[in-house]
């Protein structure tokens, strides 16, 4: 890997920020990819649904309080 190449965990928020963006779950994706979660890597899963989720609650507080406002409540 060269010295400027994303880490695994960049490129899983990559990914995670681009399922986000077009309205696509992970299983869905791993559906689409004829991939089963219970065989994929528990650990990249479970990262990939973290950042999911916490991107999903950013998004919430911004829609309710604004993009300046929204860490504050």
């Amino acid at each position: 890997m060269s010295q400027n190449a994303p880490s695994d965990s960049q490129l899983r928020l990559a990914l995670a920020q681009f399922l986000f963006a077009q309205n696509i779950d992970i299983e869905t994706l791993y559906s689409a990819l004829g991939s089963d979660l219970s065989n994929a890597d528990a650990e990249a899963v479970s990262h990939m649904a973290g950042i999911i989720d916490g991107i999903s609650l950013a998004t919430a507080k911004i829609r309710s309080h604004g993009i300046d406002n929204w860490a504050k409540n």
